[in-house]
């Protein structure tokens, strides 16, 4: 139904109007300028506060970029490992989720999340990481056990699944996370936040990514250190 203008035969000389045409190039000019952002986190038991996540940074204005939810491209004539280390490539920024549980989909020993932690740290992108704490709590219980001096690993070390941990490589994506191979004062790009529950999570989210400008510029300063 035409205004009253448009019914009374006026000419309105599309005074105001949009096109359909225009609007969606505007809306894919937005969806170009979104950061991307890859959330990278072991499922199981953890498929709400995920889905959470993801909406508070869809809120932000970020494209997400998350296997659980069906926002990651997909080429089907790659594995699954490789489509997520595409992802990892393609992506602006990366927040890892480590959790008591390790994670499904286990290649060359060690499971497709702990490949997509490694491969953003490699490849130095901007990058942030929630652990949970019984991670480092663990870690610093068995380090005891796990290890024969500071560095080297004990080999006959086993860890049997338990209802709070699952798999004791979660200690191992911890390690990498936090450098725990260099001194202290070498170490930089290494901050890990300790989270309880959803709430801490939430906290953390706003504070770090709310404010898309600092982010960008992060970004920005990044790949030209990168190039």
């Amino acid at each position: 139904m035409g205004t009253g203008r448009e019914a009374a035969g006026e000419d309105t000389g599309g005074e105001g109007r949009v096109s359909f045409g225009e609007e969606r190039a505007e809306e894919q000019g937005m969806n170009k300028m979104k950061l991307k952002i890859m959330v990278a986190s072991s499922v199981y038991h953890f498929e709400t506060e995920l889905t959470q996540i993801c909406a508070i940074l869809k809120g932000y204005g970020y494209e997400i970029l998350n296997s659980h939810l069906g926002t990651m491209p997909v080429h089907p004539n790659k594995s699954n490992l490789d489509n997520c280390l595409c992802a990892v490539e393609n992506c602006d920024l990366f927040l890892g989720i480590i959790r008591p549980f390790y994670g499904s989909g286990i290649v060359r020993n060690k499971s497709i999340t702990h490949h997509e932690i490694s491969k953003a740290i490699e490849l130095e992108k901007p990058r942030w990481f929630l652990v949970h704490c019984f991670v480092p709590f663990s870690g610093q219980l068995l380090k005891q056990y796990m290890y024969r001096g500071k560095k080297r690993k004990n080999m006959i070390f086993k860890f049997k699944k338990t209802d709070v941990m699952d798999d004791v490589r979660v200690i191992d994506v911890y390690n990498e996370v936090i450098k725990n191979d260099l001194p202290v004062e070498e170490r930089t790009g290494n901050w890990s936040q300790a989270y309880y529950d959803v709430d801490d999570i939430k906290r953390y989210l706003e504070c770090q990514f709310k404010d898309k400008n600092r982010i960008r510029k992060i970004v920005d300063d990044m790949k030209r250190k990168r190039r």
